[in-house]
């Protein structure tokens, strides 16, 4: 930021609703020179919008998938084809959400770009998402589809049997819709992408000349080979060893040279879910086996969300490595311990405390 755009960017810090004469007489600058300094700032993430909202430091801006989710969970042994007794809940749910709302759990600052449908369900979306801390400021307000609904059904164990997810509404993020938020794009500190979002959004976002870098989450084996036109710009691949394989359209077995070939596809950094054996880091300096944290799972819904924002928060917080590698596992083991997909008390200070007491 050249010297005199510096100037400017400190007075509007100081006085965000001043306006662009009175900033002018304070800087002794004309009017011209101060609304092209803002114009600049603008036009590199600086400035949000009108009113001059400024970005904040180090913001994730998480792009994918919000939802509700709706859990059955047995009280007996599973029985198909007839009804089971158990319980049923309510909770917010969606790959990005879900990430959104644990890093903002943890102290992130986080906004969430989303459509939403404009019904009951998604005002209680959008407000139990914002009560978690996540800005919600940029969500997509959709009038002709349903807000998403994820419909699981677990066994007496928590353990998926089988679910159905109602995600059309995603289909309605295009290109236009994020155009119009290309300046808090441009803000962000990492973007997070899932690959619930179209493999033209992903290709379209990949050729946005950003001055950050992609984090992504490949979501399931049916929707991860979306992200093979921004492998090269991930500083970050959060994976399991199915969606891996999808990716590199292989049938390579061995987790260290999947890893290894994605990171000949450009990736920069992986972090590959090996389920109830833990989880493999990989980058071109480091590689990391850790096992899981023992645990008492209850639902097995959000924790590959909760070790991905387990994980970037750890970073923020200058762990190395392995204490990084510990404190994600611990984030996805409390998760595993809720009924819900997010853990309501997943803040730094508890995941520690929980540490602690293995």
């Amino acid at each position: 930021m050249k010297d005199q755009t510096s100037r400017v960017y400190e007075a509007i810090k100081l006085d965000p609703l001043a306006s662009q004469q009175a900033l002018a007489d304070r800087l002794n600058m004309s009017r011209e020179s101060v609304a092209g300094h803002i114009m600049q700032l603008t036009r590199q993430g600086y400035i949000l919008g009108k009113g001059y909202l400024l970005a904040e430091q180090n913001t994730y801006v998480v792009i994918g998938g919000a939802n509700v989710d709706i859990h059955g969970r047995s009280t007996t042994d599973l029985k198909a084809y007839d009804s089971n007794p158990g319980t049923i809940n309510q909770s917010p749910g969606g790959v990005g959400r879900n990430i959104a709302e644990n890093l903002a759990r943890l102290g992130e600052n986080v906004h969430l770009l989303a459509p939403i449908g404009l019904d009951q369900r998604g005002d209680w979306l959008i407000e139990q998402t914002r009560m978690s801390g996540v800005d919600m400021h940029h969500v997509l307000r959709i009038d002709t589809l349903p807000t998403g609904t994820y419909l699981a059904i677990n066994n007496d164990n928590g353990e998926l049997q089988a679910a159905i997810a109602d995600m059309r509404i995603i289909d309605t993020l295009d290109q236009q819709k994020l155009s119009s938020k290309l300046s808090l794009l441009q803000s962000a500190y990492r973007i997070i992408v899932d690959a619930n979002l179209s493999a033209d959004v992903i290709s379209w976002l990949s050729q946005q000349t950003l001055s950050t870098r992609f984090i992504a989450d490949a979501v399931s084996t049916a929707k991860a080979p979306r992200l093979r036109p921004i492998l090269s710009q991930l500083a970050l691949l959060k994976v399991n060893q199915d969606e891996a394989r999808a990716i590199l359209n292989c049938d390579e077995t061995d987790p260290e040279k999947l890893a290894k070939a994605l990171l000949d596809s450009g990736v920069e950094e992986v972090l590959l879910s090996l389920g109830s054996q833990g989880v493999l880091f990989f980058s071109a300096t480091e590689c990391q086996r850790k096992a899981c944290h023992p645990s008492t799972p209850v639902s097995d819904s959000g924790a590959g969300d909760a070790l991905l924002a387990g994980y970037l928060s750890a970073r923020q917080q200058n762990k190395d490595l392995d204490q990084s590698l510990s404190f994600a596992l611990a984030c996805a083991a409390m998760t595993l311990e809720s009924p819900y997909a997010n853990h309501p008390e997943l803040t730094i200070q508890h995941v520690t405390q929980w540490i602690e007491k293995l």
